[in-house]
């Protein structure tokens, strides 16, 4: 939702009051979640009139510009170049300069003039006017930055210093980008993560796919992601960032959270995400585990072999590490893989904690896999099974039964490859005996069942 604008003056006393802006709701929250509930937060701003001239006694773009983009000698603070410009007496645009969309409008479909009538509706989509990421730009350098994406240039075909184009990799293939001085790499990359957060419900042309994603999270492609965090990353937050986001903020109402908390793109994007977000910085959530299974089925397998399996466990705000413990293993017939698990590595990739079973003599197995620390509120126990049969015969199987059979040929006991209570049936008639004298020609059908399983065969009976 966007407010028509009243007067810029009317937001300057909230520009020092960053915490009071964001409301609690945040804490808890990490990922998509906390994305969506910061682009709720930040799309509810003033829409300022765009251009030179303000409107209806509306601050429009260029006078945000005099208190947003001023350097301590009062120049402007041009971050596409090195050329000294002066701001007007009075009303009006520096000469030589353009009001630059850091994020192109082209890639979600703007273009001026879509309605002329003021400089309120010039353009259609709100984004067009966000001072959060307009700014003011040497012609020069805007002409030559296009609506290229941000990257590292290898060739450049413009170079003022400041700003550099020209082509580079992005995506696995070489691309026309444009790329900042270093001390502004963390400026830009901070006014994308806000652009994708308070528009992530934009839909992108296809010139925005070389960094953002066609979703609400993380609205970023991998290129894109990996790109604005280590810039992010490289580039801490400067006075001139902050001094900047509480000009904007009291002219237009909202804030770039990425430059008042820059932790909180670790939380969404980064190295936290498998944390809650607190204005603390502490965890606001009980320590916890995840696994893949509750329960781990080995089958059927033969003394004297061996079979592994896999369970992923996920920890969440551990940090103490997780034991895992078989109980009921008398025999030993299970083993895993390690017994102490890190609490670090569980926060972050997961652990696949492998578990063998090498038994050596027949019959069921049950254990319980148990896994415990003293911060967790209980521990968690995954059952384990297996079925052991002789090595000689991995399979069950039905022996001394020929496939055709005469009506006039005796009698054959039905028994299998191992000495097991078995329960036989013939057509699904309990029987002990194959007898093919009882039987009409056709197919007929023998089934066993044990404790170890179960099986059939057919069997032809000819005149």
């Amino acid at each position: 939702m966007i407010f028509t604008a009243i007067c810029g003056s009317i937001f300057s006393l909230l520009a020092d009051m960053p915490r009071d802006y964001y409301p609690n709701s945040l804490e808890g929250k990490n990922g998509a979640e906390l994305k969506t509930e910061l682009h709720n937060l930040l799309k509810n701003h003033t829409r300022l009139p765009y251009g030179s001239r303000d409107y209806n006694q509306i601050a429009c773009t260029w006078t945000v510009f005099k208190k947003s983009d001023v350097r301590p000698n009062k120049k402007v603070w041009d971050m596409y170049s090195n050329n000294s410009y002066n701001f007007p007496n009075g009303a009006g645009a520096t000469n030589g300069m353009n009001i630059e969309h850091s994020v192109p409008k082209s890639w979600w479909g703007d273009a001026a003039n879509y309605d002329g009538t003021n400089a309120l509706t010039r353009f259609k989509y709100d984004g067009s006017y966000d001072l959060h990421h307009l700014t003011p730009s040497d012609a020069d350098a805007n002409m030559a930055k296009s609506n290229y994406p941000l990257g590292v240039v290898d060739s450049p075909s413009f170079d003022n210093g400041v700003t550099k184009v020209g082509t580079g990799q992005a995506n696995g293939r070489a691309t026309n980008l444009f790329e900042p001085a270093d001390e502004y790499k963390g400026d830009f990359a901070r006014m994308y993560l806000y652009f994708v957060t308070c528009y992530q419900d934009y839909s992108w042309k296809s010139s925005a796919l070389s960094m953002f994603a066609q979703n609400s999270y993380p609205t970023l492609n991998a290129y894109g992601q990996s790109l604005l965090l280590k810039w992010h990353r490289q580039d801490p937050v400067s006075q001139k960032e902050i001094d900047r986001n509480n000009a904007v903020y009291s002219f237009q109402g909202n804030r770039n959270p990425f430059i008042d908390y820059p932790n909180m793109v670790e939380y969404i994007w980064g190295d936290s995400t498998n944390y809650e977000f607190s204005f603390s910085g502490q965890s606001t959530s009980a320590p916890s585990i995840s696994i893949s299974n509750d329960k781990i089925e080995f089958g059927y397998i033969g003394t004297e072999t061996s079979k592994d399996k896999e369970i992923y466990i996920k920890g969440k705000n551990l940090t103490t590490d997780i034991t895992a413990k078989l109980l009921n293993n008398d025999s030993g017939d299970f083993s895993l893989g390690m017994s102490n698990l890190p609490a670090h590595e569980l926060n972050t990739t997961g652990i696949n904690l492998a578990i063998t079973f090498s038994p050596r003599s027949i019959g069921t197995r049950n254990v319980t896999l148990r896994l415990s620390s003293d911060e967790l509120s209980a521990p968690i126990d995954i059952i384990i099974s297996g079925t052991v049969l002789l090595s000689d015969a991995s399979y069950l199987r039905i022996i001394d039964i020929k496939s055709t059979y005469k009506k006039s040929d005796e009698p054959v006991r039905l028994m299998l490859n191992m000495n097991l209570d078995t329960q036989w049936t013939v057509d699904g008639k309990p029987a002990t005996h194959l007898t093919p004298s009882e039987l009409s020609a056709g197919l007929h059908t023998i089934q066993f069942t044990t404790t170890y399983g179960t099986g059939k065969m057919r069997v032809q009976i000819i005149e």
